[in-house]
């Protein structure tokens, strides 16, 4: 009965080295895009010229916006968080 589980044992072992084994995340090599690559549409960036406050409360929630002019640089993810009632789930400059 031993002798069966260690043929099973290096047969599957066998396998995975020869398949590259388990892949793991840091052996994937993509980085996480950030919020301005993943909504680039959305999110330009204040240093761009862009002054309207984006607040998203959930990941998957509805975008809101500030109109430009009522916050400025350094303000929005404090008003993000005061409008979600928690820290949003992104703050960014727009157009």
């Amino acid at each position: 009965m031993h002798l069966k589980t260690l043929f099973a044992s290096l047969a599957v072992g066998t396998l995975l080295a020869a398949c590259g084994g388990a892949e793991t995340e840091e052996g994937t090599g993509e980085p996480t895009p950030s919020l301005a690559t993943s909504e680039q549409g959305l999110c330009e960036g204040y240093d761009a010229g862009a002054r309207r406050c984006s607040v998203r409360c959930t990941a998957n929630g509805p975008w809101f916006f500030y109109e430009p002019g009522i916050l400025y640089y350094g303000e929005c993810q404090a008003h993000g968080a005061s409008y979600c009632g928690r820290t949003p789930s992104a703050t960014c400059w727009s157009f």
